[in-house]
């Protein structure tokens, strides 16, 4: 088990460990935090830029703000010239709490860069936003396994 499948999975494993630990703390729920740090840079987005940038499916999104907006953390204004839109606003409770998972997300990642470099630290990161792009410009696996499947057909050939 030594793909980069499995250190990903893995390490978001533990990511999501210690995010999920901290957000009960304050009185999150799974999936807050993430809408909260969002909101605290857009303010005002739609559901539909929530669910984009987190790459999150609308039901789930829609669940999280319902319950967010009934719990003061957000609060949810529809549009005038189409009311099924919806644009979202952090309240005060809701910037306090993001205040404190945004402190708690950077202790998270200078833990996980403890003791490497840098320039390091840098290289890593524009090779997973390579990883992210290269995959996400895939459609889903089934695409991925038709290009690899036709390049190993192409390579067996030669």
């Amino acid at each position: 088990m030594d793909g980069l499948h499995v250190r990903i999975a893995l390490t978001k494993g533990q990511f999501s460990k210690y995010i999920l630990r901290k957000a009960r703390e304050i009185g999150l729920l799974r999936g807050q935090p993430h809408i909260l740090e969002y909101l605290a840079t857009n303010d005002g987005c739609s559901q539909t830029e929530v669910c984009e940038a987190w790459d999150l499916d609308k039901s789930t999104v829609s669940g999280l703000i319902e319950r967010m907006e009934r719990d003061g953390l957000i609060r949810v204004e529809r549009e005038d010239d189409d009311r099924r839109k919806k644009k979202l606003f952090l309240t005060s409770k809701g910037a306090r709490l993001g205040e404190k998972m945004d402190v708690y997300m950077k202790q998270l990642d200078e833990t996980a860069f403890a003791g490497i470099p840098e320039e390091e630290q840098e290289q890593f990161m524009r090779v997973l936003s390579r990883i992210y792009q290269n995959l996400s410009t895939c459609e889903g696996l089934r695409v991925c396994d038709d290009l690899n499947n036709s390049e190993g057909t192409e390579q067996a050939r030669s």
